[in-house]
């Protein structure tokens, strides 16, 4: 049963309820208008900072060969094959690559058609924060959180890349579209959906997505209902959600191993070890790791764990600026007692992502992409309930700790940073005199754009900057170095000298790359990293680039293969992922998955491979521009006996215009 609860202004404001009047009925018809006006807007200026130039643009090699190896096969599709062949699967569930792996299918693979689903995903999640913001408080609310959420510039940065975070902020933005309704109609059936949401989200980032529920949960227990009846709707709720979730994992668990590929980074296989060991636990550091139930793993990015992370040189910039105004946001919300369930769900929401960034002991930048909905909601739900209950100070302390914020994150970085910042500050001396002293309803009307600049000029100015530096390896926004956890910073807001860090860059006025990275403000190419297709290493899910360095060897294979299966093997997904995106899809045999580590194929199956034909070269070197990907020289295991039986049993080729390259006959 749906009941309605109205909610009425403490405060004089203007109406509610539709206007009857011919009179009110224009303001309405021209509120409308500006809604559609800037609805538009919004949708061009998030897909101007994400689709721009995205042809052109840095690409993964690892997360690109797992797209062009998905659209094979409707089997490598479901179980997100790392290789052709089905031989391992990715480190996660494949929700996030389901799409890509259809745009390859339908128009065929190329780096604008494995990023532009990510751009797509970008510009859906500022649209629907728009719609959910718009439902809670008008289309002020709306539009400055659907303009929060396009601005952030860690999700610029990694929209524009083929890392798998934006279909997540995606399922975040439908979720919190769903929850609104849920919570301002009492709804159990919106209730089920944004659950179903979470599910969605689990799929592309796993357990993250369950940090959701809390806030869900608690919500909708403030929700106007008997109190039994919000229990059972609640608990109901979550049981869809838990099963919906856990579809993937018992599907994959039910296949015999033998009609499947092996679980990429497990030690036994298992699909459920891989999501809540090797992506659950084994994230935290030494603090839950178990070597022999699952293996870590934890980014060396973003900096040490600790109260103030999200404000470190690191993370600072890339999605700092509005969480200050954000937690105020949630405040102003409490003290003027707007709707408890949603104030409930944006401060519980906000906070346990928050924690849960500042905890975690290693990770990208762009994990903390996840804040920029609650993030948005929060300010945008804040501002346009001060405005239209007419309550000032809340108006002027958000825009004012915006500005602030961005005037001292700005002098961590120093460059174009702090000019920005400085303008941002002028402008919220701009709006508040006019919230204090304007008249007139096209003054009112100008008072919450100006308002909006004054408190995301500084971010969008970082969001466009980004688009001109382009990173596959570890997408960062505003021009600053690619850093790692002890890595430099690429001089003052990537315009000024300093070092790079790992796999970084630095500004236009020059600076030290650190290693693998690209000199003097250039934007690291794909395979500027480590382990790519030119023969350094790529990081995790490093780029791999220009295949003139091994073309010879390409020939080489594509000649003298006969009729194996697999064009060659390798050691590690990394040094694998650049041929088979060189390739177009040829069958390439990544001996020991991901991490180099992973028992696929075993020693057994691998000399049954070379007894059958079935396999004919193996790489067992960096060198010829395939080699040492991540994991790739530090084999161990299954993968250390299959290289030294290779180096025993099979004849090194010295033809091929490169060393390392072994045939090994039947």
């Amino acid at each position: 049963m749906t009941i309605t609860v109205p909610v009425a202004p403490s405060v004089p404001g203007p109406p509610l309820a539709e206007p009857t009047t011919a009179s009110a009925a224009r303001p309405a018809r021209s509120g409308r208008w500006l809604w559609t006006g800037g609805l538009i807007a919004l949708t061009l200026l998030a897909a101007g900072l994400t689709v721009w130039g995205i042809g052109s643009g840095s690409r993964s090699e690892y997360y690109a060969s797992i797209a062009l190896s998905m659209s094979k096969s409707w089997s490598n599709f479901f179980f997100g094959s790392f290789d052709p062949a089905g031989t391992v699967t990715l480190d996660k569930i494949p929700g996030s690559y389901w799409l890509p792996a259809l745009f390859v299918k339908v128009f065929g693979f190329s780096t604008w058609s494995i990023i532009l689903p990510n751009a797509l995903a970008a510009i859906g999640a500022a649209v629907l924060t728009a719609f959910a913001g718009k439902r809670l408080a008008g289309p002020t609310a709306g539009l400055l959180a659907g303009a929060a959420v396009a601005t952030t510039p860690i999700l610029v940065a990694v929209s524009r890349s083929n890392q798998p975070e934006t279909f997540f902020v995606l399922g975040l933005a439908l979720t919190a579209w769903a929850a609104v309704k849920a919570l301002t109609r009492s709804s159990f059936g919106w209730l089920i959906v944004a659950g179903l949401f979470i599910a969605l989200s689990f799929q592309t980032y796993m357990l993250e997505a369950w940090a959701v529920w809390p806030a869900l949960a608690a919500a909708y227990l403030c929700t106007r209902q008997p109190w039994v009846r919000k229990i059972w709707h609640t608990l109901a709720a979550g049981v869809v959600s838990l099963a919906a979730s856990l579809s993937w994992i018992a599907v994959v668990s039910l296949v015999p191993a033998s009609s499947r590929p092996y679980i990429g980074s497990t030690l036994h296989n298992s699909a459920w070890e891989m999501v809540f060991g090797y992506n659950g636990l084994g994230r935290f550091g030494d603090s839950t790791a178990d070597s022999t139930a699952y293996r870590s793993f934890t980014p060396p990015f973003s900096g040490d764990p600790g109260a103030f992370r999200l404000f470190n040189e690191q993370l600072a910039g890339q999605i700092a600026w509005l969480l200050p105004a954000a937690a105020l946001g949630i405040v102003i919300l409490a003290v003027l007692r707007y709707r408890p369930a949603v104030t409930v769900f944006l401060g519980v929401w906000f906070a346990t992502f928050a924690a849960m960034f500042s905890v975690v002991a290693g990770m990208h930048q762009f994990y903390t992409a996840a804040l920029s909905v609650p993030v948005a909601l929060s300010v945008g739900v804040a501002f346009a309930v001060a405005r239209r209950r007419g309550v000032r100070w809340a108006q002027i302390s958000l825009i004012g700790v915006a500005a602030a914020t961005a005037l001292s994150i700005s002098f961590i970085y120093g460059g174009y940073s702090i000019a920005f910042a400085v303008a941002q500050l002028v402008t919220a001396v701009i709006a508040v005199a006019l919230i204090v002293w304007g008249r007139g309803r096209i003054v009112r009307g100008a008072t919450s754009l100006v308002a909006g600049i004054a408190m995301l000029l500084t971010p969008l100015a970082w969001s466009v900057v980004t688009i001109s530096h382009p990173s596959s390896i570890n997408p960062v926004a505003g021009g600053v170095a690619d850093m790692g956890g002890g890595g430099g910073q690429g001089g003052p807001g990537g315009f000024a000298g300093g070092q790079g860090g790992p796999g970084g860059f630095t500004g236009p006025r020059g600076g030290q790359a650190g290693p693998g990275g690209a000199q003097g403000g250039t934007p690291p190419q794909a395979g500027s990293g480590r382990g790519g297709f030119t023969g350094g290493q790529t990081g995790p899910g490093g780029g791999a680039g220009g295949d003139t360095a091994s073309s010879s060897l390409l020939s080489y294979l594509e000649q003298n293969r006969g009729t194996a299966k697999y064009l060659v093997a390798v050691f590690g997904a990394q040094s694998a992922a650049s041929l088979i995106t060189a390739t177009d899809g040829e069958s390439v045999l990544p001996i020991g998955g991901f991490n180099g580590t992973d028992p696929a194929p075993t020693f057994a199956a691998f000399t049954e491979m070379v007894a059958s034909g079935e396999l004919k070269y193996v790489m067992v070197s960096g060198q010829g521009g395939f080699g040492g990907g991540f994991g790739g020289g530090s084999q161990s295991g299954e993968a250390a006996q299959i290289r030294s039986w290779v180096e025993q049993n099979c004849t090194q080729v010295t033809d091929a215009g490169t060393s390392g390259l072994y045939a090994c006959t039947p």
